[in-house]
């Protein structure tokens, strides 16, 4: 007796085209969960009146304030950077600073910072390299306190 077919072809596929778009399906509402479960930080203006090139900017948070400093100053691509962040009147459990690439999409570039003396907060990052001469940047520190803040810093690089 030769084998009895029980699924024809154009039901296999018709399961197997199923199949792909219920876990395309179930990715993009997992992927939205995740996202609803993200704290929703509470955006601060940016100040526009600071020049990280010259030092560390400082914003003012209700009663507090958040000091951002790029090293080396001159904010050099595929270099490490040095990122620190100094918090007086507000007391956060973790910092995070991500920066974007304002006038071209660069990907998102995420550093945990870590504790370090006082009530300062470091890390490291590497820029990359753009085709664009000079590229504006945002530095969003991302504060998770008894309320979660970011704080948005810009700076600019140019490329060599």
């Amino acid at each position: 007796m030769t084998g009895v077919r029980i699924v024809s072809e154009g039901m296999k596929g018709f399961l197997t085209v199923l199949a792909f778009v219920s876990l395309a399906a179930g990715g993009f509402l997992l992927a939205r969960f995740w996202q609803a479960e993200a704290p929703a930080f509470e955006r601060v203006a940016p100040t526009g009146d600071c020049d990280l090139r010259n030092g560390p900017c400082i914003q003012a948070i209700g009663e507090g304030r958040v000091s951002f400093a790029i090293e080396p100053n001159e904010i050099p691509l595929m270099q490490t950077l040095r990122l620190r962040v100094g918090v007086e009147g507000l007391a956060p459990q973790a910092v995070e600073v991500d920066i974007r690439g304002l006038n071209m999409d660069m990907g998102l570039n995420r550093t945990r910072l870590q504790p370090s003396a006082g009530s300062n907060w470091e890390g490291e990052t590497i820029l990359p390299i753009c085709s664009q001469r000079r590229m504006e940047w945002e530095a969003a520190v991302r504060l998770q306190a008894d309320r979660a803040l970011e704080i948005p810093f810009r700076f600019f690089t140019n490329r060599p």
